[in-house]
């Protein structure tokens, strides 16, 4: 398990968050296990008020429930996927529409950046590259509300894709992703939105595809 090292830059909350999240993410810690505040202390080597406070986070972000029973990591669930998909296509049409509005040369690099390197990610590394695709597209935006909702559907989503994703639905994200990028960079707003478009169909496809 990942160990807490000291940060300059981050809070010790926003560590354990960072620390947590990838565990649950990558299934290091296995859907359905119950564990106590302590134990998850012990595990990253942290004290208990940041862990507390990064268990709320991330219940709001729906990748653990806070019981008296303990901390549960939730099972893969297709019915919560697929609303959460809605509000996802909802905010990423949003945050496309405002980043083409108002891009910047910085903004315009950082995008430039990320499709550079895409291509050359593997499965782990796709959705780290993913999480920095949503912080880079939001500041886009220059709206701070949009990376906050964005950060609560992201995370459950990623772990199910995690989860059942081969080899061709990496390949076939990351061309959607890309097509994504690519029209926003050229501040194409028909374009954008029809890529959201696509990537959210795509992704409601695959994700009934594991409803029985």
């Amino acid at each position: 398990m990942e160990k807490l090292k000291k940060s300059k830059n981050k809070t010790m909350t926003e560590q354990v968050y960072e620390i947590l999240e990838d565990l649950i993410v990558f299934c290091k810690i296995e859907p359905g296990t119950i564990l106590s505040e302590v134990e998850i202390a012990q595990m990253i080597g942290a004290g208990r008020t940041p862990v507390r406070e990064a268990l709320i986070l991330l219940s709001k972000a729906y990748l653990v429930d806070i019981s008296r029973s303990g901390i549960l990591i939730p099972h893969m669930n297709v019915s919560i996927q697929l609303q959460m998909l809605e509000v996802r296509h909802s905010i990423l049409s949003l945050c496309v529409k405002c980043a083409i509005d108002r891009l910047n040369d910085i903004d315009k690099k950082n995008i430039q950046e990320l499709l550079d390197e895409v291509n050359s990610q593997d499965d782990v590394e796709f959705l780290l590259w993913l999480k920095r695709r949503h912080e880079v597209l939001a500041k886009a935006s220059k709206n701070k509300f949009i990376l906050e909702e964005l950060k609560n559907v992201q995370g459950l989503s990623h772990r199910f894709w995690y989860f059942h994703a081969k080899q061709e639905d990496h390949e076939e994200g990351k061309r959607l992703h890309i097509e994504i990028l690519e029209a926003v960079l050229e501040q194409n707003k028909e374009k954008a939105i029809q890529a959201v478009d696509n990537l959210i169909s795509y992704l409601e496809i695959f994700t009934r595809k594991y409803s029985i």
